[in-house]
């Protein structure tokens, strides 16, 4: 083939517009062809058609649905029709093919194979329908090692890989301590505007990798940097946010943004009667107090305000997650908003309070035990009540310049109350269900998702892929998550969200994703293999697999010994100083294991071919950190209990130590800080790791 014509019809869709603009690009970096984008076919020896208008052949009538095929034109030639039942769908196509070609999508960006070889249209004629309609991920959240770190120029390149990875939804998870939205009520204006619950990250001459914040005095969101204003700050934050929901729209991906009706900043405990301030990190909300009604009318009109100023601020959401608060309160008021609901819609008829109380003390599994699962249904019955007075005035829900209303999600419910949210909630609601904090536990809980009704009520799940009480060592959840997604597919679920902080370590998970939901027979050692032979090659795939299957296994040791180990917040390492005994033998294994799969991501480095070594060096980089951690941990417990008996020689020892390893460690993971979720994870270990080791030494040494 000597030339390539793109056909997009007339008038093609701005994102149609943008698939054929990739694929030209795409043609002319594999294979150095010139192609024309046109809207009508015209003579050449190769087209790909964008729009069946002409060929002879139908798209499907899915808009999540896709084909790719084959057929001729008298003229002779080449031709495929790659198009989809809506814009977003055609865009995958062109990804599918592009794929095909051997181009390697990464969270990262895009891996060129070495030999792409002449231009080929695909023999296999075929059409693509997911089976898990709803892809979504999520964004901004909390914590400094996480997107909330990310500015706009970072989250674009992000979404562009999302939509190679048939993603179709983004949801921005917002808290309300941070400045994406201001809003006023009871003549108090809200005036909190921070990042990472206002923890600081100062970059000084002690930083241990430094480089990789330039000449920054202090790690912030680039977009945020340096600004104190208020004000200032919140037009800076609503230009991001707005930047991204517009971003991901151009790539036919949907937002979501999600709220708390119960937490507010302080400057709102005046107008709370009996409010207090949440047992919750950092301390920067309020909430109601246990006194107060779920639907008193107060209560009400400011969650309405709150709701209503997220889609005033940004009109392009299109589902509100309304979560639930993850400490429960109300708990004494559960009764009475029962016999609410129940009045409204006769919810007995489908689940009593009794039942719904005796599932939950059957929930010994879930964390913190049967007595929590039972707070959460108590708490969660009043939270379905003030939700219900809140949508009683519809209009809350409207967005300006769209004639649909923002739909809700039911974010995190007791999932014992599912049964009764079909009657309850607005028409084209869904809910969101998370079981426990991570994919193991989840997995290991499966039963509870009979609770479920997702024939009555789109349900999706939340799939974690790292979870942040197992903290910034490398995490992989892929082989639990398949467990899920299995039973999601039986039972007709609607899809998932993902909830991660780092990036780095995940494309292995992501890999399995993006197949799977288009192939349910792919499993995670299957997506593992194709991940690391056409990233890396032949030689070094096995070495690969091995040791993202040792973080498997890793992950799940850690889930079970170790939640809380590396937990990116103040006390990070001096509570293993306080811990007053050695590592055990649990965590000791885990670190013998990361060793072992550093040893075959070493190895997999030496043979990978060129343009994948850089890939393999990030993971064998982020498993010697990791091993050097675990390394400054035992060390550091061995210095307080050192120091507790009086040795204090041996505890300054025992610190210099600990300071050598992890600043060895920190080092080695700097050299291939790829994104700002690293030097985010880099800046809270320099201030809750090394500069606790730095201070202890100095009083040691006094």
């Amino acid at each position: 083939m000597t030339d390539l014509q793109i056909v997009t019809g007339p008038n093609p869709d701005p994102i149609v517009a943008f698939a054929a603009a990739e694929l030209a690009r795409y043609a002319r970096d594999l294979f150095g062809v010139a192609a024309a984008v046109n809207a009508r076919p015209a003579a050449a020896t190769a087209s790909v058609w964008l729009d069946a208008g002409g060929s002879g052949l139908a798209v499907p009538d899915d808009p999540q649905s896709y084909t790719l095929r084959r057929f001729t034109q008298p003229a002779g030639g080449d031709h495929l029709l790659a198009a989809g039942g809506s814009p977003a769908a055609t865009l995958w196509a062109v990804y599918e093919l592009v794929r095909g070609w051997g181009v390697q999508f990464l969270l990262s960006g895009d891996l060129l194979p070495d030999a792409p070889g002449p231009l080929r249209l695909p023999a296999a004629d075929r059409t693509c329908t997911p089976n898990l309609h709803t892809r979504c991920w999520r964004l901004i959240n909390d914590f400094v090692c996480g997107p909330e770190s990310w500015g706009l120029a970072e989250n674009r390149r992000f979404i562009d890989q999302l939509a190679k990875h048939a993603f179709n939804e983004i949801l921005l998870s917002l808290w309300p301590w941070q400045s994406f939205v201001h809003y006023e009520f009871g003549g108090v204006a809200k005036r909190t505007g921070c990042s990472w619950f206002d923890f600081r990250y100062p970059v000084d001459e002690h930083t241990v990798g430094r480089e990789v914040f330039g000449a920054a005095t202090e790690f912030e969101n680039p977009d945020l940097a340096g600004i104190s204003d208020y004000r200032e700050r919140h037009a800076a934050a609503r230009c991001l946010a707005g930047g991204i929901i517009e971003h991901a729209a151009a790539r036919g991906i949907s937002a979501g943004m999600s709220l708390s009706l119960l937490e507010y900043p302080l400057e709102f405990l005046p107008v709370i009667p009996g409010a207090h301030v949440a047992h919750q990190l950092g301390e920067k909300t309020c909430v109601p107090g246990s006194e107060q009604a779920p639907d008193d009318p107060l209560l009400v009109e400011l969650a309405r305000t709150k709701l209503s100023a997220h889609l005033q601020t940004y009109p392009g959401v299109e589902r509100l997650f309304l979560g639930f608060p993850e400490h429960r309160e109300w708990l004494h008021s559960a009764e009475d908003a029962w016999q609410s609901l129940d009045r409204k819609y006769a919810i007995s008829e489908v689940l009593t309070l009794d039942q719904a109380l005796a599932a939950a003390r059957r929930r010994s599994d879930v964390h913190g035990g049967a007595e929590r699962q039972v707070t959460r249904v108590l708490g969660d019955i009043a939270m379905l009540r003030l939700i219900d007075c809140v949508l009683e005035d519809r209009s809350v829900l409207q967005r300006p310049g769209h004639e649909t209303p923002a739909r809700v999600v039911y974010g995190q419910p007791a999932e014992e109350l599912l049964p009764i949210l079909p009657r309850i909630a607005p028409p084209g609601s869904g809910t969101l269900m998370f079981i426990d904090y991570t994919a193991r536990r989840a997995a290991d809980q499966l039963h509870v998702m009979e609770h479920a009704v997702p024939e009555a009520m789109p349900t999706r799940f939340i799939f974690t892929l790292a979870d942040d009480n197992v903290g910034v060592l490398p995490q992989l959840a892929t082989a639990p998550l398949h467990t899920i997604a299995t039973r999601m597919r039986a039972g007709g679920w609607n899809g998932f969200t993902t909830r991660h902080w780092m990036i780095g370590d995940l494309d292995p998970t992501v890999r399995y994703l993006a197949r799977s939901c288009w192939d349910a027979g792919c499993t995670p050692e299957a997506a593992y293999r194709e991940l690391a032979l056409g990233v890396c090659g032949a030689d070094a795939a096995d070495l690969l697999v091995q040791a993202w299957q040792h973080v498997d296994g890793i992950t799940d040791d850690l889930d079970r010994h170790g939640m809380g180990f590396s937990f990116p917040v103040p006390g990070m390492l001096e509570k293993h100083w306080q811990a007053g005994e050695p590592l055990s033998a649990e965590l000791s294994d885990v670190r013998e294991r990361y060793a072992a799969a550093l040893a075959l991501a070493e190895s997999a480095v030496g043979q990978s071919r060129p343009a994948g070594a850089a890939f393999a060096r990030y993971h064998a980089a982020r498993l010697r950190f990791a091993t050097g951690y675990i390394d400054a941990v035992a060390a550091t417990r061995q210095a307080g209990i050192a120091d507790a008996e009086g040795r204090r020689g041996d505890a300054l020892a025992a610190v210099a130590t600990a300071l050598a390893r992890l600043t060895t460690a920190l080092q080695v993971y700097a050299a291939v800080a790829a994104d700002n979720s690293d030097r985010g994870a880099i800046a809270s270990i320099n201030e809750y790791c090394i500069r606790f080791l730095h201070t202890t030494r100095d009083r040691l040494a006094e």
